[in-house]
C-alpha cells in the first residue's frame, strides 16, 4: 500500500485496501473484471454508479441527494454499493463512509470505451480519481478502446495490465505514481504490439457523426473517429492507433505558472489605478 509522505514521495504502508469504481455503472462487466484483479491484492471494495454516468467528468451531485445501497457482489470477500450518483460522489462516499480500514488504492474503469486526448477532462471514469488525487492517493483509470458498441469485450489483457500497475504502485516499484490513464486496444494477447509511456493528445478522440439523415447527430469513438484525427506521436492516440496499450501519468495543476509573473505586473499597475 503507498500513501504520500511529508517530503512528497509514496512510501510503503501495512494494511492495503482498494477502492474500484467507474462510470458504466453497477452492472458493468468491466467493473467487476477489475474487481476480481484488485481482489488478488488486498481487501476491495466496490462503490459505483448506480446506472451509467458517462461523460460526467468531475461532477459530483452537490445539489441533490444521493442513495446508497449495499448490494450482493458475485466475488467472495468484496464489497459492493451501488450509489445514486456520480464517479467522484462514489469515491467521496467510498473514502469517508464506506470502506472499512485504509484505502491505498483507487481504480476506476474497465471502462468501456477509450479515453484519450483531452476528451478525458469530460471523461467520469478517469476524473473520477480526482477525488483520490485531492486525497493523495495513487490511482488507477483503465480504459478498453472498443470499435464499436457490438464487439465483445476482452478484459483478459487489460486486467493483467492493472494487477501489475496496482501491485507496483503497492510494493513501491513505481515511484510517485499519483494518476496512470491505461488505454488498451480489444485485441487478444497476440494482436498487442506492447505497451507506450506517453502524453496526452492535444487534441480530442471523439467525433460528432450525424445519424438518421435528419441532421441528428451523435458522439462517435470507434475506428472512424480515429481516422479523421491527426494524430502526434508519442501521445495516447498515436500509441492506440499503433496497437499499442498506452499508459499516460496525469496531474491536475490547473494553475498556469508561465503567466503569474506578468499577471502580477499588471495587477500592480491595476491596483495603483484603482488606488
Amino acid at each position: 500500500m503507498m500513501q504520500k509522505g511529508p517530503g512528497g514521495e509514496f512510501s510503503a504502508v501495512t494494511q492495503m485496501g482498494i477502492l474500484v469504481t467507474n462510470d458504466d455503472g453497477i452492472d458493468s462487466p468491466g467493473l467487476w473484471a477489475l474487481a476480481e484483479a484488485m481482489s488478488r491484492l488486498g481487501e476491495t471494495v466496490v462503490v459505483a454508479p448506480r446506472e451509467e454516468r458517462s461523460g460526467v467528468g468531475t461532477g459530483i451531485s452537490l445539489h441533490a441527494g444521493m442513495s446508497v445501497a449495499r448490494v450482493p457482489s458475485p466475488l467472495p470477500g468484496v464489497t459492493a454499493y451501488a450509489v445514486g450518483g456520480t464517479p467522484g460522489d462514489c469515491v467521496i462516499l467510498g473514502l469517508r463512509r464506506l470502506a472499512r480500514g485504509h484505502i491505498g488504492l483507487v481504480v476506476s474503469g474497465i471502462n468501456l470505451g477509450a479515453n484519450l486526448g483531452n476528451d478525458i477532462l469530460c471523461s467520469g471514469t478517469v476524473m473520477a480519481t480526482l477525488q483520490a488525487y485531492f486525497r493523495k492517493i495513487p490511482s488507477l483509470a483503465l480504459s478498453l478502446v472498443m470499435d464499436s458498441e457490438i464487439q465483445e469485450p476482452r478484459f483478459d489483457v487489460i486486467s493483467k495490465v492493472a494487477g501489475v500497475l496496482a501491485r507496483g504502485i503497492i510494493d513501491g516499484t513505481l515511484p510517485d505514481v499519483a494518476v496512470l490513464n491505461v488505454n488498451a486496444p480489444n485485441s487478444p494477447p497476440q494482436e498487442v504490439k506492447g505497451i507506450a509511456v506517453t502524453r496526452t493528445a492535444s487534441s480530442g478522440y471523439v467525433r460528432l457523426s450525424e445519424v438518421g439523415g435528419r441532421g441528428d447527430m451523435t458522439y462517435d469513438r470507434g475506428v472512424r473517429a480515429r481516422d479523421q484525427l491527426i494524430i502526434e506521436e508519442g501521445t495516447d492516440i498515436w500509441a492506440i492507433s499503433a496497437g499499442l496499450i498506452s499508459i499516460t501519468p496525469l496531474r491536475f495543476d490547473v494553475t498556469d505558472c508561465n503567466r503569474t509573473s506578468t499577471l502580477a505586473e499588471r495587477v500592480a499597475l491595476l491596483r495603483s489605478e484603482l488606488a
